[in-house]
């Protein structure tokens, strides 16, 4: 007799963020009715009301799934990745938000169903992290400009503006006036420069930027090192780095890679990670952390 050998299924449960992107609670709940069917999950998270709640959920949820699905946008992602042991627990993303960098990193097409499809047929990828000071982990850090382009983009949000006019204006409006350059003494490993009138100092392990932008074009998911971008560009070359990063990738900047990145600031900046505003510092210490995520795709 030919033994049968039962293969369990793996659960997944839906983790949605309520205040990511633009839809409603009811619109993104109708967007992940089908997500769901396909995944055999449940919804969960909808009727959470702080971040905290939220966070929260994800890790009771974590503890009763096999792969826990985040539907949101890159904030949202970044929040469960500095919740749980993505090393440990599988993850998959479904994207809600506005600018949707992991959308694009993972070469996700088509509707929401259509990307659950790819991610109950998918493997599970371990891919690195960039990890702040042990204080917080990320996909997409820097230092300088977007700091003051995200506090203006939140202030818009809040009056009702959606979209990609909102992190133009706020970019425009952070360009001419609102942010102030500083001095950076920058070392990589065991290199070190200083750049003056910095812009931006850009970390990451993925190539894009929100709505598409192919900010490091030559940054990878999984090679153990950090990619790193340090621009101090004017107005023209900055109009120029943004219409290359549509098209085929950015084109102005200083890139290097290494596996530890120190900065060192004439004048305190403010963090940004994933989209958020993380904290103000004279000082940054960046380093990799290898195979740090778990995710289905």
């Amino acid at each position: 007799m030919v033994p049968i050998i039962l293969i369990a299924k793996m659960r997944y449960a839906i983790i949605a963020n309520p205040a990511s992107g633009k839809k409603s609670i009811a619109q993104k709940h109708s967007v992940l009715v089908r997500a769901a069917e396909i995944l055999n999950a449940e919804i969960h998270g909808l009727d959470t009301t702080t971040p905290e709640d939220f966070c929260q959920y994800a890790r009771k949820l974590a503890n009763r799934c096999d792969v826990l699905v985040i539907a949101g946008g890159d904030g949202t992602l970044s929040d469960i990745i500095n919740s749980i042991d993505t090393a440990q627990k599988p993850v998959a993303f479904l994207p809600l938000g506005t600018g949707n960098a992991m959308q694009h990193a993972l070469k996700y097409k088509g509707s929401v169903a259509e990307i659950a499809m790819r991610i109950r047929d998918g493997e599970i990828h371990q891919y690195d992290l960039v990890n702040c000071q042990g204080k917080k982990r990320g996909f997409i850090l820097s230092v300088g400009i977007e700091g003051k382009i995200i506090q203006l983009r939140d202030e818009y949000l809040a009056r009702g503006y959606t979209g990609f006019k909102t992190y133009l204006g706020a970019f425009i409006s952070a360009f001419f006036g609102k942010y102030k350059r500083t001095t950076a003494e920058i070392t990589i490993d065991d290199t070190s420069f200083e750049m003056k009138n910095l812009l931006s100092l850009i970390i990451l392990k993925q190539p894009y930027y929100g709505f598409g932008m192919k900010v490091v074009p030559r940054a990878r998911f999984d090679d153990r090192l950090l990619h790193i971008l340090s621009i101090n560009s004017r107005l023209f070359e900055c109009a120029i780095g943004v219409a290359t990063s549509f098209t085929g990738g950015n084109r102005i900047g200083q890139y290097r890679t290494g596996h530890q990145l120190d900065v060192k600031l004439e004048r305190p900046l403010t963090l940004q990670i994933d989209g958020k505003q993380a904290w103000e510092a004279g000082a940054f210490t960046f380093t990799v952390l290898p195979k740090a995520l778990k995710i289905k795709c």
